[in-house]
């Protein structure tokens, strides 16, 4: 069966609406755009400064080492936060965390943009990295509790 642009697009919805025994409500499909979008940018904000990278280490001539100590900071951070950020989604949920990482990632691109130096272009990377840390996680976390949300309406229901 071929899929045209339209149904492409609309794949993952399609996914998620059957996984949840077609009640997948409003509510959650709002949800679903914001952390899909999320997500998006997470993965953008993860691979882009292999493309945009050399011409910001020529902006601010960069040697080599220093081009590497600045992609690196992102991945220091994304990884140092991984298991603080876990047990916040135990403690908190996924809503908070997510919310005050989109906040912090958009910071880090905000300082990245206006970077003059190799300290302030890491010190953006690190909290652009900050900031991207927990948006898979927290994907997978919430979509994965929608279920018990979906399981609750239909108890509920008569």
């Amino acid at each position: 069966m071929a899929w045209s642009v339209r149904n492409q697009s609309h794949r993952l919805a399609l996914l998620l609406h059957l996984a949840n025994d077609g009640r997948l409500m409003h509510n959650d499909r709002k949800q679903f755009f914001v952390l899909a979008l999320a997500f998006l940018m997470s993965m953008f904000f993860r691979s882009y400064f292999g493309v945009v990278g050399p011409m910001v280490a020529a902006d601010i001539d960069l040697d080599p080492s220093r081009y590497g100590y600045a992609a690196s900071a992102f991945f220091i951070s994304f990884g140092l936060l991984q298991m603080p950020l876990g047990s916040a989604f135990d403690r908190f949920g996924a809503r908070t965390p997510i919310t005050v990482s989109m906040i912090v990632g958009s910071v880090g691109a905000a300082v990245v943009a206006m970077a003059g130096t190799v300290g302030q272009l890491a010190a953006g990377q690190a909290i652009l990295g900050a900031g991207c840390a927990p948006i898979f996680m927290g994907v997978v976390y919430q979509f994965g509790s929608l279920g018990d949300g979906v399981a609750a309406r239909k108890r509920s229901q008569p």
